[in-house]
């Protein structure tokens, strides 16, 4: 094993130890388990456009993918559902900002 194999496995670990820590920490802290579930979800969806937008775009490519990339019928499709999971997204914030008191 290099050093740089040995440094990315810490590094996940590390990575991992942290993550689990903070979740342990965070449910001691939840009054309300359902709308701590909401708002997980809500935090983990913010993501989601980023990485749909990404995977589109280099699937896309045919610099990236040559002969595999996407046909364009294919291409419209993710483009239509990226464009919906990013307009549910905006939902979700916004119904979230509404309903503080």
């Amino acid at each position: 094993m290099c050093v740089t194999e040995i440094g990315k496995d810490i590094h996940s670990k590390v990575g991992a130890r942290l993550t689990l820590a903070g979740a342990t920490a965070a449910v001691f802290f939840i009054g309300d388990a359902f709308r701590a579930l909401l708002l997980s979800q809500m935090l983990l969806s913010v993501q989601l456009p980023v990485t749909i937008i990404t995977q589109v775009r280099l699937t896309s490519s045919r610099a990236v993918m040559g002969k595999y990339a996407n046909s364009p019928l294919l291409r419209l499709t993710l483009w239509v559902v990226a464009a919906v999971v990013v307009a549910l997204n905006l939902k979700l914030g916004w119904s979230l900002i509404l309903s503080r008191p």
